[in-house]
């Protein structure tokens, strides 16, 4: 089953990337390949023909007889290489304004050297050709009707396809410290495209049909624009990238592992730096969102700017209805008459239906304000509701091979279970940002100030049925009602004290409260109170942190160093009637300190090698010996000498830039944790449930370490053409040692893992977008316990219409419906407690589609200042 499903995974991504590759060799306007067959680059198929120049199909334009003011006409000529009349495909051409060189038009030559530009309308410009190998081609023309520019020749230039030597200043990719740098100022293919075409191509970014952003697989990317967080919700940034034109971004940066100075707590960032400035801007867009699963958002975004003012308004709504299904089976087992001989006490096999639908809806506002050129502020704010009703259906058979705890009742058990919940949260936003410029050179400050507040209350009914011991059967009513606040400020000062080198300092602090309250009632009235599971928690927490970084440069060399701290100190009280209600007051110091060195060359070769050091201390829950009791189990914390964990990372790699081809990259890594703190789950029996049951509790896992390598590579041939290839292989393992009642437990593994993933993405006739992903990660173990293979396989398509006043989306997920018919699940491998569950989405293969609506216009000015290139830091 395995295999036939594999082998149909691997035929329909052969076809797809075939067709995909194909459509992009034939551009649009590109026809076929010229008369005999010849391939671009390619020898002439017959002897020793060479390639005249009666051989191009030129194209014709017609003359317009009437020509009205607001008219637009067609532009088309010829590019042939001056010494063999050969013609010149795939080569990039841009019309530019002659009176300011503002971007009017761009395209591309098809097979033939020929090409045909629309939309022109009656002026002055210029015709800016380039081509790798070749002179660039500067020639002014005037249009008043349908042009014929003729044949135009080019000159062979430094720059040759044999030996591909970059003498420019600023190549197409490049590494710059924790930095992996895209120069689209310098990609004339991406110049036509908008800013999430120009994402598409640096390296290891994603971008999905419906605008959704990932960076080497993680979604946990927070967007950056001109060296601060966007603030943008998630439809404001997708309008945002889809309006603004390629040609304003100098460059886009990737972070895949931040330092401090980015005070973040996503994975990844991604920094956008133009070289525009937006000088009005008014766009109104609107849409929605859906798919056959069922779900569906409509939403409504506008977003305004004039002179110095913008504001950003953003509304939506969400429905959702999903299914799953869980099967699990369950052993606890003991020790017999010697260690490392077990026997079963309990065994339990489960099946469970669910259902779960959200109704939500959220709305955004943001305020920006240019006090002058040189200091700027921006507000922020917003709030969120959600209602989440689940419902599920779970049939167990328990079967007890010891019943010393259970004497009265027989050794098979079964059940069934009805649990109903009705979750409502709400949640509010409010922040602000000032910014500092001294300089142009890349002197700053900048202060931000947020805080939140959250609120959810959630109700459960819960009942238990026997279908023998009626006595057992249970009837709950569970109240929950959390409440939290959150204040934070922070401040963040660059001073560059040369052209090659930079100090930045951090500092931030940080509080916030917690108030929550959980009523348990063991009646459906909420009459009748279950001290064992009710309580009241009360807890805070304030944390100081600074930090101070160091970049130099020398030659093709930078490094950066940082080292940060930070003071935690964190309270809380466990209110409760039971003997094991607990408070306490908590302090922690940490440090993380980080180098990163890279080092370029001139022929884009890039390497890379940095170490960095994260120290963690265990939270009030990991700490605290109150237990937190659910039905047949509980958690609790470990306070006797819990110590604070320390992970070393260091990572090694290269990667080399084709301007033609894309890239080629590989990494090694390394990563030791030492007094890591995991929960480990296990099973005795409890007192006051008067049975076995399982309970989970953190351990310093002594050591845990993961090794490995990857390759990535991207194949570009243009600007609107990609495949990616990301491929992992690693050893993850972990030496654990811990007292269990009094014995000396050792638990040690180690398992080699990998996972591939192939993208695709293409853009054909400036207009529709085609996407695909596939996918397959091996199993994986973690403490104790292993996670089953996931495998998935996504297409898409999208359109813009109306000079992309519309857009529309289709995208089809789990195409091969792998989620409902092999799932996902986990496994606990704990000798004393043995589990397996298979989790399966019963809608995982659905169509989701989506419409979105623009009005608007955005106006830009070109002479606005772009920052230091090799500093990082750019102006508006």
């Amino acid at each position: 089953m395995k295999r036939a499903v594999f082998f149909r995974f691997l035929v329909l991504a052969t076809i797809i990337l075939s067709t995909m590759t194909a459509m992009a060799q034939f551009p649009p306007g590109g026809g076929g390949p010229p008369p005999g067959g010849r391939p671009p680059g390619g020898r002439p198929p017959f002897g020793d023909r060479q390639w005249n120049q009666q051989d191009v199909q030129r194209p014709q334009v017609k003359q317009k007889k009437k020509v009205r003011e607001g008219d637009t006409f067609t532009v088309v000529g010829t590019l042939l290489d001056v010494k063999t009349n050969e013609p010149l495909p795939f080569v990039n051409l841009t019309v530019l304004d002659s009176v300011d060189s503002t971007f009017v038009k761009g395209g591309v030559t098809n097979f033939e050297g020929t090409f045909e530009l629309a939309g022109i309308p009656q002026g002055a410009f210029l015709l800016r050709v380039s081509a790798i190998g070749y002179e660039t081609y500067v020639r002014p023309f005037n249009v008043v009707n349908n042009t014929d520019l003729g044949v135009m020749k080019l000159h062979e230039g430094a720059l040759t396809l044999d030996a591909v030597v970059v003498t420019a200043e600023k190549p197409l990719y490049a590494m710059d410290g924790e930095k992996l740098i895209y120069n689209v100022s310098e990609d004339p293919s991406i110049q036509t495209g908008t800013t999430e075409d120009a994402l598409q191509n640096a390296p290891g970014v994603e971008v999905d049909v419906e605008g959704n952003i990932t960076l080497r697989g993680v979604s946990s990317v927070e967007i950056w624009i001109n060296d601060r967080p966007s603030k943008l919700t998630e439809e404001n940034l997708k309008t945002y990238l889809q309006t603004l034109p390629a040609n304003a971004i100098a460059r886009i940066e990737t972070i895949t592992n931040p330092s401090a100075k980015y005070a973040t707590d996503s994975e990844a960032v991604i920094n956008i730096v133009t070289s525009t400035h937006i000088k009005s801007n008014q766009f109104v867009s609107f849409g929605v969102n859906g798919s056959n699963q069922p779900f569906v958002s409509p939403w409504v975004s506008y977003m305004w700017k004039k002179d110095r003012l913008s504001i950003n308004l953003f509304a939506a709504g969400r429905f959702s209805d999903r299914d799953n299904t869980t099967d699990e089976w369950a052993l606890k087992r003991r020790y017999n008459d010697s260690i490392s001989d077990y026997e079963n006490t309990w065994a339990d096999t489960t099946h469970q239906e669910s259902n779960n639908r959200n109704v939500s809806g959220n709305f955004f506002l943001n305020i920006d304000y240019e006090i002058d050129t040189t200091s700027d502020i921006s507000i922020d704010g917003g709030g969120f509701y959600n209602f989440n009703g689940s419902k599920s259906l779970r049939s167990q058979r328990q079967t007890y091979y010891y019943l010393d705890s259970i004497p009265q009742y027989s050794d098979l058990i079964i059940d069934t279970t009805r649990d109903k919940t009705d979750a409502n949260s709400m949640f509010g936003h409010l922040g602000a940002d000032y910014t500092k410029k001294f300089d142009n050179n890349g002197h700053n400050l900048r202060v931000s100030f947020n805080s939140r507040i959250s609120h959810n209350y959630n109700e459960e009914w819960y009942n238990r049925f026997y279908t023998t011991y009626h006595d057992l059967d249970e009837n709950r009513y569970m109240l929950t009602d959390q409440n939290s606040y959150n204040v934070s400020f922070s401040a963040r000062y660059n001073r560059p004290y040369s052209q090659n080198g930079e100090l930045s300092y951090g500092l931030s602090a940080e509080h916030q409260g917690t108030n929550n309250k959980y009523d348990r009632y063991n009646d459906e009235n909420g009459t009748v109170i279950d001290s064992l599971r009710a309580y009241h928690f009360k807890g805070t927490e304030s944390k100081f942190n600074a930090d101070v970084n160091w970049t130099h440069r020398w030659g093709g060399f930078t490094l950066s160093t940082g080292l940060g701290g930070g003071l935690d100190r964190t309270y809380y009280d466990y209110i409760s009637t039971m003997p094991f209600a607990d408070d306490s007051t908590l302090y922690f110091l940490t440090i993380r300190p980080s180098i990163h060195l890279t080092y370029r060359t001139q022929n884009m070769h890039n390497f890379k090698i940095n170490y960095s050091m994260k120290m963690s201390h265990p939270g009030e829950t990991q700490i605290s010996s109150y237990r937190r009791y659910g039905e047949n189990s509980y958690s609790t914390g470990n306070p006797n000498g819990l110590k604070n964990g320390f992970t070393h990372n260091m990572e090694a790699g290269w990667q080399k830039f084709f301007e033609r081809f894309g890239n080629i990259g590989w990494e090694a890594y390394w990563r030791l944790s030492q007094n890591e703190i995991s929960n480990l789950t296990d099973s005795e029996y409890d007192d006051y449930l008067d049975r076995i049951v399982s309970y989970s509790i953190p351990y310093n896992l002594g050591n845990s370490w993961r090794y490995g390598t990857s390759v990535n590579m991207t194949y570009r041939p243009s600007g609107f053409f990609n495949v990616r290839l990301y491929a992992n292989l690693y050893n993850y393992g972990y030496h654990m040692e811990y007292d269990r009642n009094g014995v000396h437990q050792v638990n040690e593994n180690d398992k080699w893992s990998w996972s591939a993933r192939v993208n695709a993405w293409m853009k054909v006739f400036n207009k529709y977008q085609l996407t695909m992903a596939l996918g397959y990660t091996s199993p994986t173990i973690s403490l104790a316990s292993e996670r089953k293979a996931r495998y998935w396989f996504n297409i898409g398509a999208r359109s813009d219409f109306f000079n992309r006043k519309m857009s529309v989306f289709v995208n089809i997920q789990d195409l091969f419906n792998w989620g409902a018919t092999i799932g996902s699940g986990s496994s606990n491998t704990n000798p004393f407690y043995l589990t397996d569950s298979t989790n399966k989405m019963v809608n995982s293969r659905y169509i989701s589609v989506g419409i979105t609506f623009r009005f608007g216009k955005m106006e830009l000015e070109r002479n606005a200042k772009e920052g230091d290139g090799e500093s990082g830091d750019s102006l508006e």
